[in-house]
């Protein structure tokens, strides 16, 4: 059996879309004046989403390796968007707060993030992109 060619293949095109998007935002972001990485507005975003969550957590959530969210989170805490607080039920256990600056950037940043999700999709109804988001999960499923 001959083999598609890349352009072709749904696994290359869903690596695209990502790179795609990545690149648009930081784009955004730069134009906006955001000292910020398309990385560390995920991990706002999961703490706001969150309010308190362990680095553990955070590296699972957003798929990186411990070494890479030690060292996106060593430089949000540098730039006081993020910072590290004992658990109170488990003073062994740090988890990461947003920092009022941070909350603040969040907030500033979340309508403008919200308008690039949109360019994303446009052109997309709400059914496809619904369908779209079910069949992307269900691979998910099928992979785990």
């Amino acid at each position: 059996m001959k083999d598609e060619k890349l352009e072709g293949i749904l696994y290359y095109l869903l690596e695209k879309v990502n790179k795609v998007s990545r690149r648009y935002s930081q784009k955004v972001f730069d134009e906006q004046g955001w000292d910020i990485t398309k990385d560390q507005w995920l991990v706002l975003k999961k703490i706001a989403d969150n309010h308190r969550i362990s680095q553990v957590e955070l590296a699972r959530a957003l798929f990186k390796d411990t070494a890479a969210i030690t060292r996106i989170i060593n430089l949000m805490v540098d730039k006081k968007l993020v910072k590290r607080e004992f658990r109170p039920d488990d003073k062994r256990q740090v988890e990461l707060l947003l920092t009022n600056k941070g909350q603040k950037m969040f907030d500033v940043m979340l309508p403008t993030v919200v308008e690039i999700r949109k360019k994303g999709v446009e052109g997309l109804s709400t059914i496809e992109t619904e369908q779209l988001k079910s069949l992307l999960s269900r691979m998910i499923q099928n992979l785990e």
